[in-house]
Formats: structure tokens, sequence, C-alpha cells
């Protein structure tokens, strides 16, 4: 195996060993939106993702404030779609 063909090799091996893959269910038309956004500011959402994390990791809060409507909060028929609609334990 050539030299370049080695450091490739053990670099994979290396990331591939420091990382895990998460998983999470997003709101199609939200994830077309966000990829989009994040290719005007020069990022991925897989990125947005890991600086969050790490931003959580630091600060040990979510690293900006949130807020919902109360309308949103209150009707529990909408919120319990959601959950249904998020809940893919059976795809596991």
């Amino acid at each position: 195996m050539n030299h370049a063909l080695s450091c490739i090799s053990q670099w994979l091996w290396h990331n591939c060993g420091m990382t895990d893959i998460f998983r999470v269910r997003v709101d199609r038309k939200l994830l077309k939106e966000t990829s989009r956004v994040a290719e005007e500011i020069g990022t991925t959402p897989g990125e947005i993702v890991r600086i969050l994390f790490a931003q959580l990791v630091k600060r040990r809060r979510i690293p900006f404030a949130l807020a919902a409507d109360a309308e949103e909060l209150l009707d529990v028929k909408r919120r319990n779609r959601i959950l249904r609609e998020l809940d893919d334990s059976e795809g596991w």
C-alpha cells in the first residue's frame, strides 16, 4: 500500500472510531429550508448540530433563548399528533 493510501486509511479508521451517528426525525420542509440557509452561510445542517452540541457542553445550557407561543403549547391535539408522527420506535 502506498503512503498516501495508508495515511487515508489511518485517518478514516481514527475518525470513524471517534464519532457516532446521531439520528433524529425532522420535518421534511424544515430540513430543506435548513439545508438552504446552511448553504447560504457556508456550512451544513450536520455541522450546525455539531456546533450546537459543543456549545451545549461548554456552556451547560442551550446557547440561545427558546420560546414558543402559548397556543402551540396548549393545543394538546396538535402536540399529540406531532409526537405520534415523530415516534419512530417501531422503525428501530
